[in-house]
């Protein structure tokens, strides 16, 4: 099937007709699921794309996701671009394809770090460290297998975008201008 035949099968937003029906005559009872408490309010976070951190063999997007009324401190910042320059090096953090990109969500009192590459064509590599502010302890890297936050909804704004930035670089013919169009493809903004 040719890609142009493909992408009008892809999948699209409808108006939930007919999953509003299933949903209508479920003998589930939804009065328990989905409660989210009614003192939560939901607000944007300002997602910024920052300089690419640059390595010997890897080229990693950079994006500080944040409360627009909230500012990254600079220590921080330093500090988690010096912990992924040394996990990479070091070997800790395999970046396959040498791309990807990381994102430095500044929440308090908590702060993640989430490094992301590209491996075996289409796979997304998600490398989760966290960082308590309150106690001023180091970023630790969350184990694979250990119950972690993976992404919350701000953090899926920025890996829907790449998710989509690395799918055009695949449908490309992937020479240095390819290249060079994915690793200037930031998204930044509120989200």
């Amino acid at each position: 099937m040719m890609r142009e035949e493909l992408l009008e099968t892809h999948a699209q937003p409808t108006d939930g007709a007919e999953s509003a029906a299933n949903v209508a005559s479920s003998p589930i009872d939804l009065s328990r699921l989905g409660n989210v408490s009614t003192s939560y309010r939901h607000h944007d976070r300002l997602l910024t794309s920052r300089e690419p951190l640059i390595l010997p063999g890897a080229f990693l997007k950079w994006y500080e996701l944040r409360r627009a009324d909230e500012i990254v401190p600079d220590a921080l910042t330093s500090d988690a671009r010096s912990l992924v320059a040394n996990q990479v090096s070091g070997g800790q953090i395999d970046v396959d394809y040498g791309v990807g990109f990381v994102v430095l969500h500044y929440s308090p009192p908590l702060t993640y770090l989430i490094v992301g590459s590209w491996r075996e064509n289409q796979e997304f590599w998600e490398t989760l460290y966290t960082r308590d502010l309150r106690t001023e302890s180091p970023f630790e890297r969350a184990e694979p297998g250990t119950n972690a936050p993976t992404l919350c909804v701000w953090e899926l704004a920025p890996v829907w975008h790449e998710r989509q930035a690395w799918t055009r670089y695949l449908y490309s013919n992937r020479d240095t201008h390819a290249k060079r169009t994915y690793l200037t493809d930031y998204l930044s903004g509120a989200v």
